[in-house]
């Protein structure tokens, strides 16, 4: 079956590209003017790739439809990657294939097929949304309490992944008092709040347009605006929004609230992995201990990466922590207040401010060690059970 291709842009320019694109593995369905028209268009042709030569205004704000609205054409822009604020502007409306201009044929040719192959299996699991991929998987970043670096590993770790070509996404589902808008430096005005208020069930493709996009690459979905709409937010639709993202992406980061709820409650119960983070001072190893033993009744203790956040000192070691707490050390950050506050004040990652310093090369390796890790059998426990557990360990705890 031959790539389909739609051209967007100034009519001498797409006659050119036409023209370059001879091979039998590629037709070419059409080209669009008139950017009003383009949507039409895609109904009309259905292509599998949107190869846009035009950078003003109106044909990024077509970028920006297609990407919202039909998400099974994707959108490939050449343009001048030298020009930064440009690409900036490119990013932000969806698009995540940039081409140079002026590219020769046979090399123009050779990108379309790698993005069509790299696009094709996600294609297609959109049109069966009950097949999930075998690589996507669902990181909750869980811990017994604030302060540790909880929100730092979740945005740096996504970042990360998605700098290794993965489609990824953070979820900010500490409802009340999540801070991932904060450090991605970014204030969107859709939130699960409208998501959910708009969507009572809502599909990969009606969550795609409540998305925001940051200059990574990194979708985001954030948490309502402000603290007391996060108790109109149910378990169930939490669970559904993870559930439809899972079959588009690659990574779905889950940032949770500290401690338990019935949000935390069923992000366990969708997670692939739990990366769980702690303290190591005695209090928090206290903590952390009695959490752990509330896990091991609500998923596969195997799930569980124990992460020690803000590391320093050497009156408690790693080793001790290990101890303590029953389990290897998956990771240690380490503590670097001054750059991390100062990323979080410019309102920008770590990884894209500080990309050599000390923490953002251990979130690396956690990102690696994350891309490395085989999918795992999960244990899916009844939701009435669970519930009876969580209450009975809180009674026990408290």
């Amino acid at each position: 079956m031959k790539i389909k291709i739609l051209l967007l842009g100034i009519p001498e320019k797409c006659s050119q590209i036409k023209t370059q694109l001879k091979d039998e593995e590629i037709t070419v369905v059409g080209y669009v003017v008139d950017e009003n028209q383009v949507l039409n268009e895609i109904n009309r042709t259905l292509p599998d790739l949107i190869l846009i030569t035009d950078t003003s205004p109106m044909a990024l704000r077509s970028c920006q439809q297609i990407y919202l609205l039909r998400p099974r054409s994707v959108p490939i822009v050449l343009s001048d990657l030298e020009d930064s604020e440009l690409m900036y502007k490119i990013l932000q409306s969806g698009v995540h294939y940039i081409l140079p201009e002026n590219m020769e044929p046979i090399n123009l040719i050779a990108e379309l097929k790698g993005i069509y192959s790299n696009e094709s299996n996600r294609i297609l699991a959109l049109e069966n949304t009950g097949v999930k991929s075998s690589k996507s998987k669902v990181i909750m970043i869980f811990g017994p309490k604030d302060g540790v670096g909880k929100t730092t590993l979740a945005v740096n770790t996504a970042i990360k992944l998605a700098q290794k070509n993965n489609k990824v996404v953070i979820l900010d589902f500490d409802l009340q008092s999540g801070d991932v808008g904060i450090l991605l430096g970014m204030n969107p005005r859709n939130t699960i709040l409208e998501l959910i208020q708009e969507q009572s069930n809502p599909n990969v493709d009606t969550i795609r347009q409540f998305l925001s996009l940051h200059l990574s690459g990194v979708n985001f979905l954030p948490n309502p605006h402000s603290p007391e709409y996060g108790v109109s937010i149910t378990a169930r639709q939490i669970e559904s929004i993870i559930a439809a993202l899972r079959v588009y992406y690659d990574y779905v980061i889950v940032d949770t609230v500290s401690g338990f709820d019935d949000t935390s409650a069923s992000c366990i119960d969708c997670a692939s992995a739990i990366l769980f983070v702690t303290g190591k001072d005695v209090p928090a190893l206290q903590n952390a201990k009695k959490s752990l033993q509330v896990l091991a009744e609500l998923t596969d203790k195997q799930k569980i990466k124990l992460i020690i956040g803000k590391s320093y000192g050497n009156e408690i070691t790693n080793n001790d922590v290990s101890r303590v707490l029953g389990m290897p050390v998956w990771g240690a950050i380490p503590c670097d207040e001054r750059s991390a506050v100062t990323a979080a004040n410019q309102g920008q990652p770590l990884v894209l401010v500080y990309p050599k310093s000390k923490i953002c090369k251990e979130i690396s390796n956690i990102a690696e060690q994350l891309e490395g890790m085989s999918a795992g059998s999960r244990i899916v426990k009844s939701r009435k059970k669970k519930r009876i557990s969580f209450l009975q360990r809180g009674k026990e705890t408290g």
